[in-house]
């Protein structure tokens, strides 16, 4: 293959994993290993990561060793199952919960003891479509039925990384990464803060944006057989924006409010940020053909998602704009989430020297609490087993991998939230995903 077919190829292969993503709904955010041999292996892949995707995604130190150019292009499909129950009584469950995310990842030797590489990942998903019944607000008794609650979150990462080997036993790395941002919410809002505070809509909300965040990584060989690996990502900031668009219709009739239109538009902003994240793991070789690897990751929920901005301005509706006093307003919405600790626990045998088996188990407490736990917001997997085999011939490999959210369910007081919907409510989730990586060497 020549140079021009090789950037022609990677050109096309970029725009392919940027424009197919589906958003995929996770009971989490952030995945558990990107790429199937990491996923196989529970995510436990920051010491000793060993193909492009997890070298580039988990720590771009491994990127000082690399020999030889290698692409991979994967896939991860997702599928869930939910229920929302308040007070004891079933409203609704997850439907159409499945999608599919790509994965591309090239990495190439650059001069003797440096390597470099580039990705575009998915690295955080949320897809949440809840068929439920919507109960009568708190400021009055207005109900907009049965309906799709939808709420989504995409960042998709594009990123150029180096590593840099500095002897036999040590290396460092890093990447620079450009974030895609989009968020969407089709669902009833209750206000939270403003002079509207306790009101419900019908809300139709997208923005996008972009963010740009850092990877800083190394690579200790401290034995033949014991290896560290230790990776820092900073937080990303965005201010997203886009349009806001609804129906409060059904709260002005509740309230005696006749014969004036509900419907409202506005210019939206939400700034938003992805927390920072340290990563520290051990790979032991137990024998020439066992390994097993530890993980553990620090995630600063707490700074990140405290609480959700939302920035309207330009409003069309009259009644809304007097109530307010102008055509702009804001609402705060609080988070409160807790920072996260995840551990991970990973293996691989050889069953051959072509294939190779991995199991692998994560375990990281919810960070959403109970206070403000909303069904679109219920990132509250804990547990999760994965397994996954590979096969390897040298210039082309195959990685399938399986992972199993284990069921979680968590209880809500909504102390801090506006309104009674989602006061002692309960949501629970378990989802199945499969993922399948394919490697070539050049």
């Amino acid at each position: 293959m020549t140079r021009s077919q090789s950037l022609t190829c990677l050109t096309v292969t970029i725009a392919w994993a940027a424009s197919t993503v589906r958003p995929v709904w996770s009971a989490g955010l952030d995945r558990n290993g990107i790429g199937a041999a990491s996923m196989g292996a529970g995510g436990a892949s920051v010491a000793k990561p060993q193909d492009a995707l997890s070298r580039m995604t988990q720590n771009e130190a491994a990127l000082g060793g690399v020999k030889e150019t290698e692409v991979q292009l994967g896939g991860t499909f997702g599928y869930a199952n939910g229920e929302f129950h308040q007070r004891g009584t079933y409203l609704g469950k997850l439907e159409d919960t499945w999608g599919i995310m790509p994965d591309f990842a090239i990495t190439s030797p650059f001069a003797p003891d440096v390597g470099i590489g580039f990705s575009v990942t998915p690295d955080t998903t949320r897809l949440a479509n809840w068929m439920y019944r919507d109960v009568p607000g708190a400021l009055a008794s207005a109900i907009y039925r049965q309906r799709t609650h939808r709420s989504s979150i995409l960042n998709v990462r594009s990123a150029v990384g180096m590593g840099i080997q500095l002897g036999e036993a040590f290396s460092i790395g890093g990447s620079l990464g450009a974030v895609y941002n989009r968020n969407e919410l089709t669902s009833t809002y209750v206000f939270q803060s403003n002079a509207l505070a306790g009101a419900k809509t019908w809300l139709d909300l997208e923005t996008e944006g972009w963010g740009m965040n850092g990877d800083i990584s190394i690579q200790w060989a401290a034995t033949k057989v014991v290896t560290f690996g230790l990776s820092y990502r900073s937080p990303t900031k965005f201010d997203t924006k886009g349009q806001a668009s609804g129906d409060v219709g059904p709260q002005l009739r509740a309230l005696g409010v006749r014969g004036v239109s509900g419907q409202f538009h506005y210019d939206a902003e939400v700034p938003t940020e992805l927390p920072q994240q340290i990563s520290g793991g051990v790979n032991v070789n137990l024998t020439p053909g066992w390994r097993v690897m530890g993980q553990v990751d620090w995630i600063n929920w707490s700074q990140a998602y405290s609480e959700l901005n939302v920035k309207l301005t330009n409003g069309t509706n009259k009644v809304i704009n007097s109530l307010v006093g102008g055509r702009d307003m804001e609402d705060t919405t609080a988070l409160k989430w807790e920072d996260q600790f995840v551990f991970r626990l990973g293996s691989e045998w050889d069953l051959s020297k072509e294939l190779v088996l991995r199991t692998g188990y994560t375990y990281g407490k919810s960070p959403v609490p109970e206070s403000t736990l909303l069904p679109m917001t219920a990132a509250i997997s804990e547990h999760a087993l994965s397994c996954g085999i590979g096969w390897d011939l040298g210039l082309f490999s195959v990685d399938l991998a399986y992972q199993y959210d284990l069921p979680t369910t968590q209880q809500a007081t909504g102390s801090q939230i506006t309104g009674t919907e989602y006061v002692d409510s309960e949501v629970t989730l378990d989802a199945h995903w499969v993922g399948l990586t394919i490697g070539f060497k050049l």
